[in-house]
């Protein structure tokens, strides 16, 4: 698959994988070390590709919000997704109604 981004990714990108570069790392687990730093294990999901990081809290925040904003894109697209199919299959059923093809009939129970 053609990457769009040739440069490898920082350090600091936690949500961009070193190895194939996408940007769908997501944590497999994470915990505070000290009061001032995060051990965490990433994980890409395109390329399965595991690391080890350290994180300060900063880092460890700004990875959240990044998550948490992505999330949120994908909600969204669910969201828009469904609303579409829902629409199309309502245009159908109407379409069946108004051509005949289907009456109350169809729907008793046997």
């Amino acid at each position: 698959m053609f990457n769009r981004r040739r440069q490898p990714p920082r350090a600091s990108d936690l949500h961009r994988c070193q190895v194939c570069y996408d940007d769908s790392v997501v944590p497999v687990e994470a915990e505070p070390i000290d009061p001032d730093r995060w051990e965490m294990r990433l994980r890409c999901g395109q390329c399965g590709t595991y690391r080890d990081v350290i994180v300060s809290n900063d880092a460890a925040k700004r990875y959240d919000q990044e998550l948490n904003h992505g999330m949120a894109e994908i909600a969204a697209a669910v969201e828009r997704d469904d609303r579409e199919r829902m629409s199309a299959e309502v245009r159908a059923f109407v379409g069946a109604l108004e051509h005949d093809l289907i009456d109350a009939g169809d729907f008793a129970g046997e």
